[in-house]
């Protein structure tokens, strides 16, 4: 997990002449029902770049995971590396994110084509 999120830092070190840093606060919350399974706030310091029909961008940082069930919050680490190309009137997308946890680490996949009209 650590050497995917490396891997995509250095992706986005590699062009950092183009890339523009940003920063992403973002608040996640899953639910079972009507019943709150739990809340994760990122804090990521992100780069990103446009280069053509490519973009591209990579993003890391705290992530405070609470749990109402549990009674308590967590600290840890989770990061995102995902990228675009363009292909006519549409978008191919794609993305990695991953997230420590006191077992296993955590990641997700994501991929989708979004079109323009």
């Amino acid at each position: 997990m650590k050497s995917i999120l490396i891997a995509g830092l250095l992706f986005g070190a590699a062009s950092a002449a183009h890339a523009a840093p940003y920063l992403n606060v973002e608040a996640n919350q899953s639910y079972s029902g009507s019943t709150l399974g739990g809340t994760v706030l990122d804090i990521h310091y992100g780069v990103e770049s446009n280069e053509g029909d490519f973009s591209w961008y990579a993003q890391g940082g705290p992530s405070v995971v609470s749990i109402p069930s549990e009674d308590t919050s967590e600290l840890q680490f989770s990061g995102k590396v995902g990228g675009a190309v363009a292909v006519g009137a549409a978008s191919i997308y794609g993305e990695l994110s991953g997230v420590t946890t006191a077992n296993d680490p955590a990641v997700g996949v994501k991929a989708g084509v979004k079109w323009g009209f």
